[in-house]
């Protein structure tokens, strides 16, 4: 990055300094969807998943960004044997993070409204798009069920994000494909609270069949506060 684009995208306490949110993981229904959904300059994980998370980031910086929230679908993916996250689509509230994340990479774009709710131990989250409720998302604290091991690795990982992300420019055609790393400028701490996550998401949406029938998973509610900037590698 130049000079200009370290004071953007490096503030020195962080870029995001507190967020709350909800993300869940599955194995996709569809694996032959999963493939077209994920841009042919990257492998297929040996193991496909499903991640879907929603977050409210309560304090960023610099102005003009201001508080705003998001939503994302990503597949798990490979780059010559280094494992990372394909962001598949990625609507926010804001269009200052979008021209920002489009920047990175990343397919934004503004809708009118993306909430969550907490109460007690419960939490429900939705996203609306020209007036249609995109998605909808209902924590329920505690695990109902046992988990495979990969799902455990999952959940008892306390990061919100479980890993670094690849990415086209421009987002989702390239030519240029990137790794953005999350690099924590102020110690985190991290709150996960393991539950069920229930996903029910609007049929016209591309990735809505990537949703098994049975669409209850482990997941989270997490409450960051600390400071992180997202830096862009070039992949070779």
């Amino acid at each position: 990055m130049n000079f200009i684009e370290s004071m953007i995208f490096e503030p020195k306490g962080g870029m995001f300094r507190e967020f709350v949110g909800l993300t869940t993981h599955f194995e996709p229904k569809d694996v032959a969807l999963y493939r077209r959904l994920l841009p042919e300059q990257f492998a297929m994980s040996s193991q496909p998943i499903v991640a879907i998370f929603l977050a409210d980031y309560l304090r960023v910086f610099p102005f003009p960004m201001t508080r705003y929230q998001e939503w994302s679908v990503l597949l798990k993916t490979e780059w010559k044997g280094e494992a990372g996250w394909y962001s598949a689509t990625m609507p926010v509230t804001s269009w200052v993070p979008m021209i920002g994340g489009q920047y990175l990479g990343f397919p934004k774009f503004v809708i009118e409204e993306i909430s969550l709710k907490q109460n007690g131990e419960s939490c429900s989250a939705r996203a609306i798009c020209k007036g249609s409720t995109q998605l909808t998302l209902e924590y329920h604290q505690g695990l109902t069920r046992p988990l495979n091991s990969w799902e455990k690795e999952l959940v008892e990982n306390e990061s919100f994000f479980k890993g670094n992300t690849h990415q086209l420019v421009p987002p989702g055609r390239g030519p240029r494909a990137q790794k953005i790393i999350i690099r924590h400028v102020v110690n985190p701490k991290w709150s996960p609270e393991a539950g069920m996550i229930r996903i029910e998401s609007n049929t016209s949406e591309s990735w809505k069949g990537l949703i098994p029938d049975i669409s209850e998973f482990p997941g989270t509610y997490n409450h960051f506060v600390g400071g992180f900037n997202l830096i862009a590698e070039k992949l070779n």
